[in-house]
């Protein structure tokens, strides 16, 4: 039986009652389902599963993504998404230089089709650092007073991987080389700032501290001093949950209500493994 016991932060719930080496019955998945968008993230503990169970749980709720880095693409398993400092390359989007300094962000919102959900799967992780922070916008949403929800309700983020990659760069960490993608880099996507939930018409901030590069309309100096102040307010503590890994750890996360954002750790002395599954968007952005 599914038990969901909520972290004591405003988002997050440990998950009892499941192993994910099994693909969920379809009782199991309305279930995760309705308790994702509850809690926004959810946490799988001490679990044992082969990238092949991997993909079969999460390709249960959707179609799976991707990852447009091809070389950080598991062999054999395209659909897994190598993140760490493993293999001989780097696949890290916490700032190199130990600053909190962190690259907020929604999965995938700099292309055509986001990511709706994310799981991560840890196999190895340093004994210090290298935690994922969440934070919850729909409290960020809900913390702005009247008149400041009512503008970003007007406004439309622009997004682009070359700001992600832009910040790596500054902070000597590497998402990945150019050329690396699939996918054109120089691509810009337009999404609300604000979205609504698909399954409970919520309301949601909706954009990321690097990967957001301005506002429809605003001079670039107005639009980065508007995201900054936007990002300081949206992702305090009250607003966070910080998951520090243990092998076996499995996390799930609604990208229609959560922003994310890696912690540094010693790359030179630790290692650090994660598989992620990707899952597509199925609903518009409205």
């Amino acid at each position: 039986m599914l038990k969901f016991e909520p972290t004591e932060a405003v988002i997050g719930a440990r998950v009892s009652g499941i192993r994910l080496d099994t693909p969920p019955n379809p009782q199991e998945i309305a279930q995760i389902e309705a308790a994702l968008e509850t809690h926004g993230v959810l946490i799988f503990p001490e679990q044992d599963i082969t990238p092949a169970q991997h993909i079969a749980f999460s390709g249960a709720f959707a179609t799976l993504e991707k990852t447009a880095r091809v070389s950080a693409r598991l062999d054999g398993h395209p659909e897994i998404f190598v993140v760490g400092n493993v293999d001989g390359q780097v696949v890290s989007f916490a700032p190199a230089d130990g600053s909190d300094d962190l690259e907020w962000h929604s999965d995938h919102m700099h292309l055509e089709v986001p990511a709706r959900a994310s799981m991560l799967y840890c196999i190895e992780t340093p004994p210090e650092g290298g935690n994922t922070l969440f934070a919850c916008m729909y409290s960020a949403f809900d913390a702005l007073d009247p008149a400041a929800q009512a503008e970003a309700e007007g406004l439309t983020a622009l997004h682009s991987v070359s700001g992600l990659q832009n910040f790596l760069q500054a902070k000597g960490a590497k998402g990945a080389a150019e050329g690396e993608y699939d996918s054109p880099e120089a691509l810009t996507v337009r999404w609300p700032l604000v979205r609504t939930h698909p399954l409970t018409g919520r309301k949601a901030l909706y954009f990321g501290s690097k990967v957001t590069i301005g506002i429809e309309g605003w001079s670039a100096p107005e639009a980065d001093a508007f995201l900054t102040g936007l990002e300081v307010n949206a992702t305090q503590d009250a607003f966070r949950y910080s998951h520090a890994w243990a092998p076996g750890d499995a996390v799930l996360w609604d990208n229609r209500r959560v922003l994310h954002a890696g912690t540094p750790f010693d790359m030179a002395r630790y290692a650090r493994r994660m598989h992620r599954t990707t899952w597509r968007e199925d609903h518009p952005i409205a």
